[in-house]
């Protein structure tokens, strides 16, 4: 999934050459404790944390105090990218810039968490079947064929590997368990829980 769908456009910035007093100015504005630095063309020049600037001055340059980040996004990443770089970087913050190298937003982990949970459908109602399945080709793809064939639509599908199986989540299109667990009962699918989510956007 493309990180753009989710990307936050309300974020503290301030040029190289803006001081300190700015920068801190933009924090509060915004209630973080970063700004993002970009050059007198608007390229993006790298990030101004708070706690580097405790002991600062008010009056000396933000540029003399920016640090480049290990990890940034680019316009086309993923948001499967943004979650990896986020962990292996231990930072609460990616800049996200496009090809002209301006910053067009930031990721937080508030917005993965935010992505992570629609790409889960857990923002619309439905059925959430939880199922263990082997981990060879062809076992998923039983338990699609048998919702497709009943008219059921699959709203998600997760999975995560388990030894030599995998735990398999499918949200589904439905208001009725009772119904979906009948139907997997006919066709001998085992499941481990089919619960009822009401979403909440």
């Amino acid at each position: 999934m493309k990180a753009l769908r989710w990307v936050n456009t309300f974020f503290p910035k301030v040029k190289s050459t803006a001081l300190i007093s700015d920068a801190l100015h933009e924090m509060r504005k915004y209630a973080c404790d970063y700004c993002i630095v970009v050059d007198e063309d608007g390229k993006f020049e790298g990030l101004l944390h708070k706690s580097i600037i405790k002991e600062v001055e008010m009056d000396e340059k933000v540029g003399d105090h920016v640090v480049f980040p290990d990890f940034y996004v680019v316009e086309d990443s993923t948001i499967e990218e943004a979650a990896m770089m986020l962990i292996e970087n231990k930072e609460t913050i990616l800049p996200v810039v496009n090809s002209n190298s301006e910053v067009i937003g930031v990721l937080t982990i508030q917005e993965v968490l935010e992505a992570m949970t629609e790409i889960a459908a857990m923002d619309e109602p439905g059925i959430r079947i939880n199922l263990t399945l082997p981990d060879r080709p062809g076992e998923l793809k039983k338990v699609i064929d048998v919702l497709a064939s009943n008219k059921i639509n699959i709203l998600s599908i997760l999975t995560l590997k388990d030894n030599d199986s995998r735990l398999v989540s499918i949200k589904v299109d439905s208001r009725d368990a009772e119904s979906v667990a009948g139907i997997l009962e006919v066709y001998e699918i085992s499941y481990e829980s089919i619960v009822e989510e009401e979403g909440f956007f």
